[in-house]
């Protein structure tokens, strides 16, 4: 399960991912993520919600790593991640490539807290600029 979505108004990827089917959905994954950072701009900020997620096997993360690195690439500024309050952490495996993409994302439990810190770091940014 996946849904990515675009906010063209706020230049923000919202990327979701559940339980998956296998490497086909991976990959398909990968390439809509790739097309959606296309219709946005560079300095986009980017949400995965990560909540209903699934620790997958070694071979997902080469997909996180090279879509993050894809992502980094397009122009991605920052990352928040939603993930669950307890239970499994399937984030980590996303924390560990991005790490090695050259990225931290922060960790949120909630779709607010997550909008709330991606809309006040672009609010100061453009007050900087």
């Amino acid at each position: 399960m996946h849904d990515i979505q675009t906010d063209k108004a706020k230049n923000r990827i919202i990327i979701t991912i559940g339980k998956l089917d296998g490497e086909r959905e991976m990959q398909t994954i990968s390439q809509k993520v790739l097309a959606a950072c296309k219709k946005l701009k560079k300095g986009f900020t980017c949400i995965t919600d990560l909540r209903k997620y699934e620790i997958q096997d070694d071979q997902f993360e080469n997909y996180v790593r090279s879509t993050q690195e894809a992502m980094m690439a397009a122009g991605m500024s920052r990352v928040v991640r939603v993930r669950r309050g307890t239970g499994l952490l399937g984030h980590f495996q996303f924390d560990n490539a991005s790490m090695d993409v050259g990225y931290h994302a922060e960790n949120v439990t909630t779709m607010e807290a997550a909008e709330k810190i991606l809309d006040e770091a672009v609010a100061q940014s453009g007050a900087e600029s």
